[in-house]
């Protein structure tokens, strides 16, 4: 029986003479509301919108975002970037104290190693033997 009030009641908004039934049941009555509003809102000649400019206000506000994270960002590592340098410092200048030599490599921490110890692969040698 619905389905047959549901196929008049859309049949009579297509036609502008039609009546529309009036449904004796209450849930049928809210079904035909909730037509007659969608109808009403399709009718309607423009569509809703955000107002002027919306696409500029949001793009504004993400590079304004952008930049407070930034700053953020920056100023975290700006924090410890004082810090870190201290301790590579101070540990350049145990390496100077406690070297015996005052090379490149002692203050950087790299030892002098035998060439005799090192093992070196030769692919030239390896690939003509």
């Amino acid at each position: 029986m619905e389905e047959k009030f549901e196929d008049l009641f859309l049949r009579s908004l297509d036609d502008p003479h039609g009546e529309v039934p009036a449904p004796a049941d209450a849930r049928a009555q809210r079904t035909q509301e909730q037509y007659l509003r969608v109808r009403s809102l399709l009718a309607r000649p423009e569509a809703d919108s955000f107002g002027p400019f919306f696409a500029e206000r949001i793009i504004n506000r993400i590079k304004s975002m952008k930049k407070e994270i930034d700053y953020q960002i920056f100023f975290f590592f700006k924090k410890y970037q004082l810090a870190a340098l201290g301790v590579v410092v101070a540990l350049l200048a145990l390496n100077i104290v406690f070297s015996d030599q005052l090379t490149l490599k002692s203050v950087l921490g790299f030892d002098d190693v035998q060439s005799d110890s090192l093992v070196t692969i030769d692919l030239y040698q390896d690939l003509t033997e």
